[in-house]
């Protein structure tokens, strides 16, 4: 497995975010956020031709990978704590507005900062954002609603019921090779995702998954948020990939992206599923590239 990254390690106010850095040791051109139960390292390889271009960081999310912030469940109902650690990292370690790319729960969280802060922001890649129908945020704003769909809905009952622990890193990355959403993952993929998604278990003894069954259960409910306020929001260049099979951005919901931001690029992936930036990297990395290329240009503009 090839080492072409560096590690990237940022003192944030309650902890340390972690992080891999590709191409130019510079501050970032782009910062990419990992889906949920991943982490950064997941999408080296993805990643990697893009620095031949530019300076990329990808970080680690509360809760996964080598990020040390607490990861309490209590009061866990949305995405904003991934938006506030994200702002508080580009507020502290860059020095001008950056393209932002994320996977799933990454585009998501990109998408909630961009509308937050559009002055850390020159553009936007969104590759399968999770992005559902306004019937879906109501009924998570219900009283208890996080909780209920925690035990009710497939994903998180599915992260509740995941496998934790290994002897090893060499067992769990032979358990994950060939099986559920690993199925379409080459092997030094799930390699590179083992190396920082499975660590070592200082309590117990060998070794554990660093986003526990239960946080990513929690994570995979915490929907308090409202990208669609976001998406009215933003006015930084947009690139959206959707993928054929299994898309968290429903044929409805892409229409009425559509339809709120006209001058958008977005596009439709054939034969993908959700894990788009794995099975199709050169799309997912065509996608990043021209956002940072239109943000760029956008940036300039506005400075000039």
């Amino acid at each position: 497995m090839s080492e072409d990254f560096r590690r990237l390690s940022f003192d944030l106010p309650r902890g340390r975010m972690a992080g891999i850095g590709l191409g130019p040791d510079a501050p970032p051109d782009i910062v990419f956020l990992h889906a949920t139960g991943f982490n950064a390292r997941t999408y080296r390889a993805m990643l990697a031709p893009l620095g031949e271009r530019f300076s990329v960081w990808a970080l680690d999310a509360r809760g996964h990978g080598r990020t040390q912030l607490p990861a309490k469940l209590w009061g866990y109902t949305s995405w904003h704590r991934h938006r506030d650690d994200l702002i508080a990292l580009l507020e502290a370690h860059t020095s001008r507005p950056v393209t932002l790319a994320g996977h799933s729960m990454g585009a998501t969280v990109s998408l909630l900062t961009a509308a937050r802060r559009p002055d850390l922001v020159a553009g936007l890649a969104l590759l399968e954002p999770v992005i559902m129908s306004a019937a879906m945020y109501a009924a998570f704003e219900l009283p208890f609603g996080p909780t209920v769909m925690r035990h009710t809905i497939a994903l998180p009952r599915g992260a509740l019921r995941r496998r934790a622990r290994f002897a090893s890193r060499e067992e769990a990355l032979e358990g994950f090779v060939g099986r559920g959403v690993f199925k379409s993952f080459p092997r030094d993929v799930i390699g590179d995702y083992v190396a920082d998604g499975v660590v070592e278990d200082e309590k117990h003894g060998g070794f554990k998954l660093a986003c526990t069954p239960r946080f990513e259960a929690a994570t995979f409910c915490a929907h308090r948020h409202d990208p669609w306020a976001a998406l009215r929001r933003v006015s930084q260049p947009l690139v959206l990939l959707r993928a054929e099979h299994r898309s968290t951005l429903s044929p409805a919901a892409a229409h009425r992206v559509a339809a709120l931001k006209p001058e958008a690029r977005i596009a439709l992936v054939d034969g993908a599923s959700h894990m788009l930036p794995i099975e199709r990297p050169d799309r997912a990395r065509a996608a990043i590239e021209a956002a940072a290329l239109m943000g760029g240009r956008n940036w300039r503009d506005a400075v000039d």
